[in-house]
């Protein structure tokens, strides 16, 4: 979140992110996937809060147990800025 750039609007900040969570099996074969808007249009004093404890985004996928890989990808309208980020899970 301390590198997203903010646009000022009306007294409040404001960027909207783009986050793709994708699911990948074992072997790195697209399974499943969802897009999600967040909006921010924040006051000052949530900005700073937010800057300090970050954004929690919530995706879950219904899958058998397994080896899976999930790939998030954050884009941010502002500054144009992308990251991603991958991480193995097991489901038991």
């Amino acid at each position: 979140m301390k590198h997203i750039r903010f646009r000022k609007v009306d007294g409040r900040n404001k960027n909207d992110l783009t986050v793709v969570s994708a699911l990948f099996d074992r072997n790195g074969n697209y399974l499943k996937g969802e897009e999600k808007i967040l909006q921010m249009n924040w006051k000052d004093e949530t900005l700073e809060s937010q800057l300090a404890s970050g954004v929690t985004v919530k995706t879950s996928f219904d899958v058998k147990p397994g080896k899976y890989r999930v790939r998030l990808i954050v884009r941010d309208a502002e500054g144009q800025s992308i990251t991603a980020a991958n991480s193995a899970v097991e489901i038991p």
